[in-house]
């Protein structure tokens, strides 16, 4: 009774630890997202409304240069021009205001034309035809207000951005509704609320059901609980492995799947201005050129991270096909030629042991890259003697066998990787020397024949 009180003892204190890690981990990784994530819809927002402005401006530079400040029929001509420049359905507008606060031209709301606004406040008190003149004056800048909304005739968060005419001391401003991007964030908010919730939920389920194998297997067979509490502790081991490749696989999922598209999308638009403006014979601005070059960047840098996270090519076609990947991926990046070898089929393992199988090429290559100085890699995958082997050895320098375990706490480390092999009831083995360093992983057959049925395992082999 004592030692079962113990071991429930250690499993309640290890859920509600768990429980709490898990928790506070989620609140402060939602938190993070949230915030990176606002601040990348308000960036690409404002540089939106940059483009916008530019593209407008250039649409009446050959009048405005022109012109003498008093011209009221150029200034007339160019006012009807911005009445005509609209985007984003209806809500997307210029606006034109005078430096003493007199609107020039509204195509959304016409009656402001002429009247001065010159004192108008929001309902904090801000003037905001006053901070959107200093803005423009200051040259060019941001503002939060709330207007009417065009398309929901109702008021909603507005982010302004003006710049200034000088000769005629005008103000042109326009500016982008908010609610799509809170909408966003409150969808995300949602997301992660709801998978802190099933968490939480599977930590629950993984403790109650902990105490009651441990009562049992305790009445059961006495002798066998220290044997049946390992095996116990493993398989929490595993979940909380399980767990995090779930995790890795959605947010992969997530940045592929979702910002990469948003990115994607805005380099279309990036593209399509630039050919714009070359068939108006303009020259294409080289904030633009850079924007084009930071956002091909950034599309590649989230692919590579999504890709690290978590490769889709290992749940649609399999270990092998995916190694192919990530050694013709090492190759590229290192000019160290990979030889693999591999049996004759697509899928033939449980998903768990493709990803232990999967993490175990990554960190090999990993630690190949960053120690080993070495110029052939052979990876060797086969079925012998009903045991799945998977050998993977360089010619590099090798190490010190006796600090082998002693990796970097970025990585996943040898020592993680051998415990995921544990759980398989597999063998882990590296051995090193000057000629270079090898690792064996072994597998029986025993640990995943049972995953599909005996006719389409033979079958397959």
């Amino acid at each position: 009774m004592r030692l079962m009180l113990i071991a429930v003892l250690q499993v309640v204190l290890t859920s509600l630890v768990t429980y709490y890690f898990v928790t506070k981990e989620y609140s402060d990784l939602s938190n993070e997202s949230l915030i990176t994530l606002e601040k990348f819809l308000i960036d690409q927002k404002k540089q939106e409304l940059k483009n916008y402005t530019a593209l407008a401006t250039s649409s009446v530079d050959h009048l405005y240069l022109r012109s003498v400040p008093d011209n009221k029929a150029i200034k007339g001509v160019v006012a009807q021009i911005f009445d005509g420049l609209l985007y984003n359905g209806e809500d997307g507008y210029f606006f034109v205001y005078d430096g003493e606060g007199t609107n020039i031209s509204h195509p959304k709301e016409p009656f402001r034309i002429g009247k001065n606004y010159w004192e108008l406040e929001d309902e904090s008190g801000e003037k905001i035809i006053q901070i959107l003149l200093n803005n423009a004056k200051n040259g060019g800048g941001f503002y939060r207000y709330p207007w009417l909304k065009p398309s929901l005739e109702e008021s909603s968060d507005k982010l302004g951005y003006s710049i200034y005419l000088e000769k005629w001391d005008w103000m042109i401003g326009t500016g982008v509704y908010l609610d799509d991007v809170y909408a966003q964030l409150s969808q995300l908010q949602n997301e992660m609320n709801r998978h802190t919730s099933k968490t939480k939920q599977i930590i629950l389920v993984v403790a109650i059901s902990s105490i009651f194998m441990i009562f049992l297997f305790g009445l059961i067979v006495n002798l066998n609980q220290k044997k049946r509490n390992d095996l116990k502790i493993n398989q929490l081991g595993q979940r909380i492995i399980t767990l995090q490749e779930d995790e890795r696989r959605h947010f992969s999922r997530e940045l592929h799947d979702g910002i990469v598209q948003i990115l994607i999308s805005i380099k279309y638009s990036l593209e399509a201005t630039g050919r714009y403006i070359g068939k108006a014979n303009i020259q294409k601005p080289e904030q633009l050129n850079k924007a084009e070059g930071n956002l091909k960047t950034a599309i590649q840098e989230i692919r590579r991270i999504s890709h690290h996270l978590h490769p889709r090519i290992l749940d649609e076609l399999g270990l092998t096909a995916a190694l192919e990947a990530l050694a013709s991926e090492f190759t590229e990046r290192t000019a160290v030629n990979i030889n693999i070898v591999k049996p004759a089929v697509r899928k033939l393992l449980p998903d768990n042991i493709n990803t232990t199988l999967y993490r175990v090429v990554q960190e090999a290559l990993t630690n190949i890259e960053k120690h080993a100085k070495a110029t052939e890699v052979a990876i060797t995958f086969e079925f012998q003697n009903n045991w799945l082997t998977l050998n993977i050895s360089d010619n590099g320098c090798g190490f010190n066998q006796e600090e082998k375990y002693e990796q970097p706490a970025q990585g996943i480390g040898l020592r993680n990787l051998a415990e995921r092999i544990e759980y398989h009831s597999g063998r882990f083995t590296v051995t090193s020397n000057s000629s270079g360093t090898n690792i064996e992983v072994m597998i029986p057959k025993s640990s995943f024949a049972n995953h599909f049925n005996k006719t389409s395992f033979e079958a397959q082999k």
